[in-house]
């Protein structure tokens, strides 16, 4: 019976994904690229504590979330389709594992836009820059990785 359930609901998230999509094409392309649907999901009590892909001890009540494409340190503006409840949450994981979806949400941020009891909803996803923190690790690192020494000019 739960299989089913879930298998629907997915079902039904995909078939909502797909028409969202299609409906707003033309305001996709309006922004350049910087919006895009996708089904979301969420993690928490079995990961917390655990260490993320980007190094961090993942915090289930921190605004945090996995994502596969965006770098660490990504801001996001996540809102959920059917309630139009907006949370932002900052890349810090890889994932989810499923096929069909292209973000995890921290139990935190997923409980801002009501999708604990549902699991998965569809969202709009916005990326709003990085988090400077992540900028200035970047910049350190590469300012004393001594290969990069060579590249720059006198």
């Amino acid at each position: 019976m739960k299989k089913i359930t879930i298998g629907f609901i997915t079902l039904l998230c995909t078939i909502i994904l797909y028409s969202v999509q299609t409906c707003w094409a033309e305001r996709i392309l309006s922004f350049g690229g910087n919006v895009s649907y996708s089904i979301a999901s969420w993690y928490g009590p079995k990961f917390h504590g655990r260490k993320t892909a980007s190094g961090e001890i993942f915090d289930m009540h921190k605004f945090t979330c996995a994502h596969r494409e965006y770098p660490f340190g990504t801001w996001l503006k996540i809102t959920n389709i059917l309630n139009d409840k907006t949370t932002f949450c900052v890349v810090n994981d890889r994932g989810p594992l499923y096929v069909l979806r292209d973000l995890d949400l921290s139990y935190a941020a997923a409980e801002m836009i009501d999708m604990i009891m549902l699991g998965i909803c569809v969202v709009r996803i916005e990326n709003m820059g990085m988090d400077a923190k992540y900028i200035n690790i970047i910049k350190n690192f590469f300012r004393n990785y001594t290969g990069t020494q060579l590249l720059q000019h006198k």
